[in-house]
C-alpha cells in the first residue's frame, strides 16, 4: 500500500505541472516534430511509465479494500483521462473546459485513494 501512496501523489504532481503548462500557454505552440520529440514525448512516457506503474497496483487496492467511492471502472478512466491530460497540456488546441475536467477527474480519483489509504493507515 505503501507504494500505491508514493505513486498517487508523484501522479499528482505530474497533473499539477500539467495545469500549470496548460495555463501557462498563451498561444498554440508550433506543431513541429523537434517540439514534439523534445518536449512532448519525453514527459508524456515518464507520466505515463509512472501511470502504468500505478495501475496494477490501484487495481489490486480496489480488489482488496473495496473502498466506498472508487471503482475498478474509475481506474482505468484515470488512466485514459492521464493519458489525455498530459498530451493536451502542450497543446492550446483543447477547449479550457474539457482540459480541467479530464484533470478534475484524475484528481478526484487520486486524492480519494490517497485519502482512505491514509485513513486506513491511521486506524491501525
Amino acid at each position: 500500500m505503501e507504494l500505491l501512496l508514493i505513486s498517487s501523489q508523484q501522479l499528482l504532481q505530474h497533473l499539477e505541472e500539467c495545469k500549470k503548462r496548460f495555463e501557462q500557454l498563451n498561444e498554440k505552440p508550433e506543431k513541429t516534430e523537434e517540439y514534439f520529440y523534445d518536449d512532448v514525448k519525453p514527459y508524456f512516457e515518464l507520466v505515463m511509465n509512472k501511470a502504468n506503474e500505478w495501475k496494477p497496483l490501484a487495481v489490486k487496492w480496489v480488489s482488496e479494500y473495496k473502498p466506498k467511492y472508487i471503482h475498478l471502472t474509475q481506474i482505468d478512466s484515470a488512466m485514459e483521462n492521464i493519458e489525455q491530460v498530459v498530451l493536451q497540456s502542450f497543446y492550446k488546441d483543447v477547449n479550457k473546459q474539457r482540459f480541467h475536467n479530464l484533470h478534475h477527474s484524475v484528481e478526484y480519483i487520486l486524492n480519494g485513494m490517497i485519502e482512505q489509504m491514509d485513513r486506513k493507515d491511521a486506524s491501525k
